[in-house]
């Protein structure tokens, strides 16, 4: 009789479990759980997993070719500022030394900053110079061992996420009047072609300038006033009014990181940032952007 009742419940508990307990799992515990549910094809149905060789331009990401590198501990320190968006200030990301380094190399590659189609900087987008939305001089960086240390350090900062690729560094350099208008780093294109920028660090190299603040307009400014170390903080109503949001201040060596994506591949609004002109001096920014494209999959 016992087994007889062993059986009869296995009968019913193999269904519950097949229709009811393992879809729960499932969206609980996603199969990627660096992006959480973030496997659509472009109708929105799930497809299945079938790892492909990825098309990935060296020219536009800096890929593992197994040049060995010796890099310094690093000595950072962190803030968070947000949780939704995930947005982290970090003190002494880049020594002085390196900073001064990345300027240095910078110099005879920069021309005029563009603006491009796609919103990315790749081989298929269309660029196009505005100089009313952007005001800068860009340089693409060479891949030193400086400059291999820093994208190890930012990957390792994210975790070492698989199908994560730091993209080719490049030194933004404003003078005054230098600028770039509010836009975003995502683009929207994780769920229709598979790949979009996941993260950004905005790495100050110079700060030798007066205004030149990173803005965000939708990032709820903290009440801590020692927050006022890296961030604007208004004198006066009439100041609080000019300036919505939250604007980091350049600080050579430090920078902000933030998340541009949702764990189902969306990008978060509150990533809406510019930067603002350079009133006196120079300012050299370094962005370091993080591509995720995982692996190419078929449907069902």
């Amino acid at each position: 009789m016992p087994l007889n009742i062993s059986l009869s419940s296995l009968f019913y508990l193999v269904p519950l479990y097949l229709l009811v307990i393992n879809p729960l799992l499932r969206q609980i515990y996603p199969s990627d759980p660096q992006l959480g549910s973030y496997r659509f094809d472009d109708d929105g149905d799930d497809v299945a997993e079938e790892e492909t060789l990825l098309n990935l331009n060296p020219e536009v990401l800096s890929l593992d070719d197994g040049t060995p590198i010796t890099c310094p501990d690093d000595n950072y320190r962190v803030h968070i500022l947000s949780h939704a968006p995930l947005v982290i200030y970090i003190e002494d990301f880049l020594s002085g030394e390196e900073a001064d380094a990345l300027v240095d190399a910078s110099i005879p590659n920069y021309t005029p900053s563009a603006l491009f189609s796609s919103g990315v900087s790749n081989d298929s987008a269309t660029p196009n110079i505005d100089t009313t939305r952007r005001l800068s001089d860009q340089a693409l960086l060479p891949r030193t061992e400086t400059v291999r240390c820093i994208e190890a350090r930012a990957r390792s900062f994210q975790g070492w996420k698989p199908h994560l690729h730091i993209e080719r560094m490049w030194a933004q350099r404003y003078n005054v009047s230098g600028h770039y208008t509010h836009h975003y780093d995502w683009v929207g294109s994780a769920k229709r072609h598979g790949g979009d920028r996941i993260s950004t660090f905005m790495v100050y190299l110079k700060a030798e300038c007066k205004g030149g603040g990173t803005n965000f307009p939708m990032l709820r400014k903290p009440r801590d006033n020692k927050w006022c170390k890296f961030i604007e903080c208004e004198e006066n109503e009439r100041e609080k009014e000019k300036r919505e949001g939250v604007t980091f201040k350049p600080i050579k060596g430090n920078a902000v990181f933030w998340e541009n994506l949702k764990a189902d591949g969306s990008g978060w609004p509150e990533t809406w940032h510019a930067a603002f002109p350079v009133e006196e001096g120079e300012k050299v920014g370094l962005n370091i952007w993080s591509w995720y494209q995982p692996p190419r999959w078929r449907r069902r």
